[in-house]
């Protein structure tokens, strides 16, 4: 019940002393898929914490695109407001579950792994005592990874997984942030099980490749999607005004861009530090996290200690609805981080025909292009930034050339060419051999 912590109770065997086989002669038409989203909810506030970012948006927009492909989907995620219902639905065919596993509380996501066994009871008591049958596992981030190899053993189904961030990528991007041991083995342990890998980027192929064995071929590239409806560059002036009118500053002054989660990882810092050497006067909108959020103050402190305050905006995160207004008020969108698998920002600013400056790691080079929607730092200094945005923006000929061509650079990415991919994804790992349902 909502407001209490429990166990689900053992379930029922099918009586041939095993768990119903879910992907035996299915009597629909349509797929039915389980997305898992452990640890964060598909409908938490976007960058307000270190666990609500590109990864949220990404599993909403998917279940959604998938529903309107015809895939009938079911998105469990671990219950933590008893205000909220079990199931909310989020599109025609798309719907979150909230399964409880622990308290009705938000828990350190250091912590979950020991909840996993009681959200892995809480779905399969939902399913069965639904008659719900599932054709395919779609797993994102590791601690839900965990979740699917021990439903994909016990139904029988196929489990596709997508990291979106690995712990030995964390680890090579900042060696001085270790990642526990535990999540490094559960990575690879899921690598080693699952029928199929869903990586972002050429990139992020490579390097499991590199990292695991893991046969390149045994990995479906596939970007992240964007919403070109909602992410458009109409009422660029408009939102310019408004938002400079809300700043207190001139119109005519340059305004650059940061949006994320307020975590070292992305690099905000470096940011502050390029304003206090860059030659042109421009402002910096940071947006991002709460006045809650540690980090705000430091990087507040930051921005007081180089003497550029007044010229830095730090900024609470808004709905991802608002976003498309602070990409259009933007001169720049700039990108600090130290690792990207993706950079869904990025396709954000650009489908709103803002260009990009972007270090050039991880998954980014895919997405900024120098010289034609963007510019790359090949070295991620305060300097190095400074010089490329300076550039830019003493060039206007050539400023103009790339926010011109920003929008066409990223309409291969729109939701409904993504969503298709991955339907192709979820058939050739239900054409492979099931495996046996485990005993009870």
């Amino acid at each position: 019940m909502p407001g209490t912590s429990h166990t689900p109770t053992p379930l029922a065997s099918n009586g041939e002393g095993r768990w119903p086989r879910i992907c035996e002669s299915p009597s629909r038409d349509s797929l039915r898929v389980a997305l898992l989203s452990y640890h964060t909810s598909p409908l938490a506030a976007i960058g307000r914490s270190r666990d609500a970012g590109g990864m949220n948006v990404y599993i909403r927009e998917l279940a959604r695109h998938l529903a309107a492909a015809h895939v009938q989907v079911d998105c469990f995620t671990r219950w933590t407001d008893p205000d909220l219902p079990q199931i909310l639905p989020l599109a025609d065919n798309a719907r979150i579950i909230h399964i409880p596993a622990g308290p009705l509380t938000p828990v350190h996501k250091n912590d979950l792994f020991a909840l996993a066994p009681h959200f892995v009871a809480g779905i399969e008591c939902f399913a069965i005592s639904n008659r719900l049958d599932y054709d395919l596992l779609h797993s994102h981030y590791w601690l839900s990874g965990v979740a699917g190899m021990s439903l994909s053993r016990r139904w029988g189904a196929p489990h596709v997984t997508m990291f979106h961030t690995l712990a030995r990528l964390k680890q090579q991007a900042r060696p001085e942030e270790t990642e526990p041991p535990l999540r490094i083995e559960q990575e690879r342990q899921i690598i080693a099980n699952v029928d199929g890998i869903i990586v972002a980027t050429e990139d992020e192929r490579q390097q499991i490749s590199r990292l695991y064995g893991l046969p390149a071929q045994a990995m479906h590239t596939i970007p992240c999607g964007v919403d070109l409806d909602r992410f458009d560059p109409a009422g660029r002036q408009t939102a310019r005004h408004a938002l400079a009118n809300t700043l207190g500053i001139a119109h005519d002054v340059p305004l650059l861009l940061f949006v994320g989660r307020l975590d070292p990882l992305k690099g905000p810092d470096l940011l502050i530090r390029m304003m206090a050497i860059l030659r042109t006067y421009a402002h910096l909108v940071i947006l991002g996290g709460d006045e809650h959020d540690p980090e705000r103050a430091r990087l507040r402190q930051l921005a007081d200690e180089l003497g550029v305050a007044s010229q830095v905006h730090l900024l609470d995160a808004v709905p991802q609805d608002q976003l498309p207004i602070y990409y259009r008020a933007a001169d720049l969108l700039t990108i600090a981080s130290h690792y990207e698998s993706f950079g869904l920002v990025a396709v954000e600013a650009m489908a709103c025909g803002t260009p990009v400056i972007a270090p050039a790691v991880g998954g980014l080079p895919v997405i900024v292009r120098e010289g034609i929607n963007g510019a790359l730092v090949s070295q991620r200094s305060p300097l190095a930034f400074a010089d490329r945005v300076d550039s830019l923006l003493s060039d206007p000929a050539r400023y103009a050339r790339l926010a011109h061509y920003a929008r066409a650079s990223v309409t291969r990415f729109s939701w409904p060419v993504i969503a298709a991919q991955v339907v192709e994804v979820y058939r050739d790992a239900l054409a492979q051999p099931v495996l046996a349902v485990v005993n009870r």
